[in-house]
């Protein structure tokens, strides 16, 4: 098995360096993305949500634009 394909382990991408995982330990409580239009932010969260329903943790999602 892949190390990101263990559960608690949130895969978010590559970068130069190698992959970039994320500990869902590390979600405790609340979060909030922010950026600048075109920066990313939307991708981040489908992404985040994604490997959040992989692994049965729940979420609730506020979307105030959409």
């Amino acid at each position: 098995m892949n190390e990101f394909e263990k559960l608690g382990v949130f895969y978010l991408g590559k970068t130069k360096e190698g992959l970039l995982l994320y500990d869902s330990k590390d979600l405790v409580t609340h979060a909030v993305c922010v950026g600048m239009t075109g920066s990313g932010k939307t991708g981040l969260c489908i992404t985040l949500l994604e490997e959040a329903a992989i692994d049965n943790i729940p979420a609730i999602i506020i979307d105030p634009k959409g």
